[in-house]
């Protein structure tokens, strides 16, 4: 039944029963892969977002409304199970475009982290608008066209340029990851084995506590359920389940963070949530109503797949060290001034 309602009719109870359920199985799965994107076209996601304190203008829009998170975990056992310590739990980050192609996919398994970037199709996505940005673009291709001439010391870096697959020891990623947090956020972090229950467990309680819960007929093979409850108590909820990819979702939106909960509009969101085969095939809301800033609709939906394949570690990844990372960079911008010197 609806925790926290007072009383709930017996249409109520069915539907919040099958939510539930719905729940209860993602947990007696090994494996659940989530996909997370605006359901909003580029003109929408301006006219929505311009006029906030983000200032997000018309490429952005653009560049956003493109994009899409994966999220992916496997486990040894149910991810229910409270026995982390014997559980093998593994972990993948994909944002990549609508119209196809990945531009940065990154794994955590056995104590290791895997990343690939596509560089090139990264720094293409926005046009460079003033003399500093051009030539910016322009040190930026011709380090990418002269990736095959690095030495073999340099061959991890090398491949980095080129979007091959690349492998850390995982404490030397997450102290990297964190450094370019602080300097500009958005890149991916380590994540632990609670990941997934942490996510679970927040999104279930932002559906079903304090909420009013409705059976809205089926669509498309799937039967629907309404939740309405409160913008301001969602989005602490939310904020809690989205917290371990924060910092990947906030790269998706060109730096824009989650609402802080205690400013959030105090009035009701909807949540549209779609089953099919008793399963969470998607939840659907309206963003716009949880951050003040936003003036017009902001529609999100989270994707539930099927029963994925286990995370696994990508064949032929070349260690990169960060003393190798840090060393390329300088060569790098050494090589540059000593160009601008002649």
């Amino acid at each position: 039944m609806t925790t926290g309602a007072v009383a709930c009719s017996p249409g109520e109870k069915s539907a919040a029963d099958k939510l539930d359920k719905a729940f209860d199985r993602l947990g007696e799965d090994k494996a659940v892969s989530l996909e997370i994107a605006l359901d909003a076209s580029a003109d929408e996601i301006h006219t929505a977002l311009k006029d906030g304190k983000d200032g997000l203008d018309r490429e952005d829009a653009e560049v956003l409304a493109g994009l899409k998170l994966s999220y992916g975990i496997s486990s040894s056992k149910p991810l229910k199970t409270e026995d982390k310590k014997n559980a093998d739990v593994n972990v993948s980050v994909k944002l990549s475009k609508k119209s196809g192609g990945e531009l940065l996919e990154f794994r955590s398994l056995d104590k290791r982290a895997y990343v690939r970037a596509d560089i090139k199709a990264i720094g293409g996505m926005k046009k460079p608008g003033s003399a500093k940005e051009r030539a910016e673009k322009h040190d930026f291709d011709e380090m990418i066209r002269r990736a095959d001439e690095l030495p073999p010391s340099m061959g991890a870096f090398r491949d980095v340029l080129k979007g091959e697959w690349v492998s850390m020891n995982s404490k030397d990623f997450e102290e990297l990851s964190k450094k370019a947090r602080e300097k500009n956020g958005g890149s991916p972090k380590d994540m632990d084995k609670k990941t997934e229950k942490q996510f679970s467990d927040a999104l279930r309680k932002a559906l079903t506590e304090n909420s009013h819960i409705k059976e809205t007929g089926s669509k498309n093979g799937a039967d629907h359920i309404e939740v309405t409850v409160s913008a301001r108590k969602a989005a602490k909820d939310l904020k809690e389940a989205l917290k371990p990819i924060e910092s990947q979702l906030s790269a998706a939106g060109k730096g824009k963070k989650l609402p802080d909960p205690n400013e959030v509009p105090d009035q009701d969101v909807v949540f549209d949530v779609a089953l099919k085969g008793g399963r969470l095939s998607t939840i659907s809301y309206d963003a716009g109503r949880l951050d003040k800033d936003v003036h017009g609709k902001l529609p999100v939906t989270i994707g539930f797949g099927g029963k994925p394949g286990p995370v696994t570690a990508p064949s032929g990844a070349k260690e990169l060290k960060p003393q190798e990372l840090l060393g390329a960079i300088m060569g790098l911008a050494a090589e540059k001034d000593n160009n601008l010197s002649l």
